[in-house]
């Protein structure tokens, strides 16, 4: 049970240390993204346009590429899988220990239940009633009280799991209900594949308005000028660590 996991200080250290890890390792492996990937998708998440795609916010290119990586699948393996296979790493390392992780990757609608200061929150998935640690520094920062609703990927490691990719954060339940019925009506190819689900929730949550709040900070960051971050309503601003 997630309630029982208490975060050290240790556990924090290995989790900012995993995550850098896996700064790098997604600039790799978002340069086997393909063109048909980009335009499928982005039509399923609603940003093709004309032919092009059209991005709302700087933020929304984490979420298609997320989503390019998770949920385009040819031949019933998506892009994680295809480089985890073509780029299998040293057993026992850091790198071996995060890809294999990837591959048991689910996106969710956590809730977030209570918060452990710089460390992270305690979640439940809504879709299937599933407790957990959620390890993210900038989280435990922006959500001081519970009931927030988060569309993201989690990635397991261990007795915790840690963000992957863009979280939408769910500010109106009644808008993405709305979208998700709209979507229903819809027909396009991968809504209906296998990373249906997760895409679905994601386009639903973006025409919702999801990513005008949310923006990153990187741990790096501190000494460079950021742009001016968009507030989720009734929260502090979303800065991923």
């Amino acid at each position: 049970m997630a309630a029982s996991f208490l975060p050290t200080r240790q556990d924090v250290q290995r989790y900012l240390s995993l995550r850098a890890l896996g700064i790098s390792l997604g600039s790799r492996i978002i340069k086997t993204i393909p063109r048909q990937a980009y335009d499928e998708i982005g039509r399923a998440l609603g940003i093709l346009r004309d032919g092009a795609l059209v991005f709302d916010s700087l933020d929304m290119t984490s979420v298609l590429m997320d989503c390019c990586l998770y949920d385009w699948f040819v031949d019933g393996k998506n892009l994680v899988e295809r480089y985890v296979e073509m780029h299998p790493a040293e057993p026992g390392t850091d790198e071996s220990y995060l890809l294999q992780a990837y591959l048991q990757a689910k996106y969710r609608i956590v809730v977030a239940q209570s918060r452990v200061p710089e460390a992270g929150l305690y979640c439940q998935d809504v879709l299937n009633g599933e407790e957990l640690f959620l390890m993210d520094l900038g989280l435990s920062q922006s959500i001081t009280g519970g009931n927030a609703a988060i569309a993201t990927r989690t990635i397991p490691l261990g007795e915790y799991s840690m963000t992957g990719g863009a979280g939408l954060p769910i500010s109106s339940k009644k808008a993405v209900l709305d979208g998700l019925l709209r979507i229903e009506s819809e027909h396009d190819k991968p809504l209906q594949g296998p990373g249906g689900v997760s895409l679905t929730i994601a386009r639903a949550c973006l025409a919702a308005g999801a990513a005008d709040y949310i923006a990153y900070r990187s741990t790096q960051a501190d000494s460079r000028k950021l742009r001016p971050e968009p507030r989720w309503p009734r929260h502090k601003p979303h800065r991923r660590r």
